[in-house]
């Protein structure tokens, strides 16, 4: 193994070590071949990227891929400038190379090379939201890889997705195992990780007496990574599992030095989640002032994390449609040159009669497009007022019901699942009445933006009723459409209007349904998901109620 590979191999072990094994071998060797100067810029970029220097990892791997000649370097740059770009919100750039490394990596011959591609790319997803393509690679990694600190890493991105998806149960039967194998190859910084998943295991099953000890069995560990972020987010954790025994003095103690490790960072999960923790703690303490001001420092936190969600999944997705488009017009390109040869001879006997009739053609042409842009554009800006909720933006109930019975038809004929989600504000004629149409109008809008975070390109949905909304789920089973309400019914939970005193908060009840229980005709699903939802508000509102027939 070359010196330049033993430095890598503990780049996930020590940082400040591997920092400085860097620094001596350039002092040390003055002279180097080309792969072995690709390789060392190739580490150095990843050490900018250790210390959140994100920019000049950007300058030195950009460069890196300008010289090097060895693809499986190229390979791996590629692979962390994804990571790069991504922590400076450069999405266009991320997925472009996402899209060029989930094309290379099957190609890949060198194990290291491979191993660290495949991991990007279960991060990358992982990111993404989409957790069940993350933990396909991950698994796959799992499975592929013969090294053990990679095996460790992978086994962390698998942990994330089953977080991701809240598959609990098989994150709690994994994580020992995974953990024990992360510490076998002394994987330290990757172990930090997998504990910060763990507390919020304990946390999320109510076990708050577990969680406050198996912090402190960690607490020493997780300083030593000198990691503010990963520090910053046990130190969440601790106070909320404070919170949840009911000792706000030391929940408010953690929770501020939770606030000071990562105030100034980009960690907007973080920043959010202790905003909104530091708020609650303030209103019981009775100190209103603190908690507004809290309560206003957790909707910008918000606001941004959403926004940076929206950008990131748009981003990617252009991304993948840029490629197809590349992809598309490269193979057209190749037949026009083919085609274009063929009849080279035959076009040049009449290229200038071809050039009268051109000018011809191109005026009237001109006239024709024009018009015709003019009745399209005409034609479009009308059925988009007939089609959609003009004050939300999602289908009307006419075009909803239109949609719906297309998804529908599609997945009773491909035997597929489909599952229908039907949910109503909670009191929401009385927020009109006492807080004026405009505040009701707002929490309409912020209510559709906030679920549609949460809901993929095909999903059908539309607004019914002056505050009742519904949402058609092809190729979804039932309880997965009940995991997506639950999610929503949270989100819409923790949207507050802050400009009123006391801040306006708003929820919702819904009633979820399946093919599998009311069959593919609309009607009939509609008919069961609202007998779910009236259960729903019967039962005290503001929570989620699947039909049962």
């Amino acid at each position: 193994m070359s010196e330049l590979e033993l430095i890598d191999d503990t780049k996930a072990i020590d940082i400040s070590a591997f920092r400085e094994k860097l620094a001596d071998f350039s002092r040390q060797h003055k002279v180097l071949s080309a792969d072995e100067l690709s390789y060392f810029q190739l580490l150095q970029g990843y050490s900018y990227i250790l210390v959140n220097d994100y920019k000049a990892a950007t300058r030195q791997l950009e460069d890196m891929l300008m010289t090097a000649q060895n693809n499986d370097l190229r390979f791996r740059a590629k692979a962390w400038l994804i990571n790069a770009y991504i922590l400076q919100y450069n999405y266009q750039s991320a997925f472009s190379f996402l899209e060029q490394i989930n094309r290379q990596v099957e190609d890949i011959s060198n194990i290291r090379a491979r191993d660290h591609g495949m991991s990007i790319l279960a991060y990358t997803y992982n990111q993404l939201e989409q957790f069940d393509t993350a933990k396909y690679y991950a698994e796959q990694l799992v499975s592929d890889t013969l090294s053990g600190k990679t095996r460790c890493h992978a086994n962390h991105h698998v942990l994330a997705a089953l977080v991701g998806l809240a598959q609990w149960r098989e994150f709690d039967q994994r994580y020992n195992a995974a953990e024990a194998q992360c510490l076998a190859v002394d994987e330290r910084l990757v172990v930090s990780l997998m504990r910060l998943k763990y507390l919020d295991y304990l946390l999320h099953d109510n076990r708050a007496i577990e969680a406050i000890s198996f912090f402190k069995t960690i607490a020493a560990e997780i300083n030593a990574t000198a990691h503010k972020q990963i520090i910053a987010n046990a130190q969440l954790l601790y106070a909320k599992a404070l919170f949840q025994q009911k000792n706000y003095p030391e929940a408010l103690t953690e929770a501020n030095k939770a606030l000071t490790l990562f105030e100034g960072s980009d960690d907007n999960k973080v920043s959010v989640a202790t905003y909104a923790l530091l708020q609650q703690l303030h209103t019981i303490n009775k100190d209103y002032k603190q908690a507004l001001a809290y309560q206003l420092k957790f909707s910008d936190a918000e606001k941004t994390l959403s926004d940076a969600r929206y950008k990131r999944m748009q981003a990617y997705y252009m991304a993948r449609t840029d490629v197809d488009t590349n992809n598309r017009q490269m193979a057209m390109l190749q037949k026009d040159n083919e085609l274009t040869l063929l009849q080279k001879n035959a076009y040049q006997q009449h290229i200038q009669q071809q050039r009268l009739l051109a000018l011809a053609l191109i005026s009237v042409l001109i006239l024709i497009s024009v018009l015709l842009y003019l009745a399209v554009t005409g034609r479009r800006r009308f059925k988009r007022m007939a089609e959609f909720d003009q004050l939300t933006g999602i289908s009307n109930r006419y075009h909803f019901n239109n949609q719906a019975k297309v998804a529908l038809d599609y997945c009773e004929s491909n035997a597929k699942p489909v599952a229908l989600m039907l949910f109503e504000l909670d009191n929401f004629a009385r927020i009109n009445q006492e807080y004026g149409q405009t505040t009701g109008d707002w929490l309409l809008q912020r209510v559709v933006l906030t679920c549609r975070n949460f809901m993929r390109n095909n999903d059908v949905f539309g607004r019914i009723g002056d505050e009742e909304f519904v949402l058609v789920l092809p190729g979804c089973l039932t309880d997965k459409a009940v995991l997506l309400a639950e999610i929503c019914r949270d989100a819409i939970s923790n949207i507050t209007k802050v400009d009123s005193i006391p801040p306006l908060s708003i929820t919702a009840s819904f009633g979820v349904t399946g093919s599998d229980n009311s069959g593919y005709q609309l009607k009939q699903l509609l008919a069961d998901a609202d007998v779910a939802m009236y259960q729903a508000k019967a039962a005290g509102r503001n929570r989620v109620v699947v039909f049962s027939s």
